[in-house]
């Protein structure tokens, strides 16, 4: 396996901190990732409009896994029950704050998920692939928020595709080629809500990181990045479910950065959080 391609594993391995960990986006068989590229994926909707039209725009403007997809209610979804067709869906975890009604999963999850087989409520078996989005989401943030969910699972999908068998879909494989290359944060601009930031010691975050950081007051700057795909800047966000909460670093167009699960209460990034980042940048430098 040449560089680029550790390199494109690497971005969604996760940093080991339980045996859950590394199923972030999708641990499955080569198979079931090589029936998916040849299916027909329809994107389901629901009885919201923004969420409609948000997941419309992503999709039509930034999913190039595959180019056959669809667009249907989910109360007319019987003329897809067979064949080959996988199905995008919004999953919403327990207790959170998004009022639109769309679909649950168990395991507990909150962001987009791609299923071989629609369910209101889906089970391990039918995930195929995951994207985490934010817990609270109004009416003017599904765009951005489903833009980069679409753009985390494209990239998840295009890595994956590329696994030579069942054993380079593994965990353990996976594990054994984390960190390799984050080459990637190096120049960038970190995004992050000044309440979502914790330093206890007295060395400030961008030393920390070793690169600029920037604290705002709510997330609208980071909307703007992705909206705008600014190159120069990634961003931090977390996403609860029922047992973590699930820590990340995204680039602008949607590349996994840095992951890292915490309890459900502890969703800040910290000081460690940044030296890790720090060592993940260096390491990629050296390699």
């Amino acid at each position: 396996m040449n560089k680029q391609n550790r390199y494109l594993i690497s971005l969604f391995c996760v940093l080991l901190t339980g045996s859950n960990a590394i199923a972030q986006f999708g641990n499955k068989k080569k198979a079931d990732i090589d029936k998916f590229k040849d299916s027909r994926m329809v994107v389901v909707l629901f009885a919201d409009s923004a969420y409609n039209a948000a997941i419309k725009y992503a999709v039509e403007r930034y999913w190039n896994f595959n180019g056959a997809f669809l667009f249907a209610y989910d109360t007319g979804l019987k003329a897809y029950s067979k064949g080959d067709y996988s199905f995008l869906v919004f999953s919403k975890s327990k207790g959170t704050k998004i009022k639109a009604k769309l679909c649950s999963a168990e395991p507990d999850f909150n962001g987009l998920l791609v299923l071989n087989k629609f369910k209101k409520r889906a089970t391990e078996v039918e995930i195929i692939g995951k994207a985490y989005c934010s817990n609270t989401i109004d009416t003017f943030d599904w765009q951005a928020e489903l833009i980069r969910g679409v753009q985390l699972l494209n990239n998840y999908f295009t890595l994956a595709i590329e696994a030579k068998s069942d054993k380079e879909m593994s965990e353990s494989y996976l594990q054994t080629r984390y960190p390799n290359d984050k080459g990637m944060m190096a120049g960038k601009k970190l995004l992050i809500e000044g309440r979502l930031l914790e330093i206890k010691g007295k060395v400030d975050a961008s030393t920390l990181l070793d690169g600029e950081i920037e604290e705002l007051e709510n997330e609208e700057a980071i909307q703007k990045s992705i909206l705008s795909q600014d190159a120069a800047l990634m961003h931090y966000y977390f996403s609860n479910n029922e047992k973590n909460c699930n820590k990340l670093v995204v680039t602008s167009d949607g590349q996994l950065m840095y992951f890292k699960q915490e309890n459900t209460d502890k969703c800040k990034c910290t000081e460690n959080d940044l030296k890790q980042m720090k060592k993940l940048k260096d390491k990629s430098q050296i390699d």
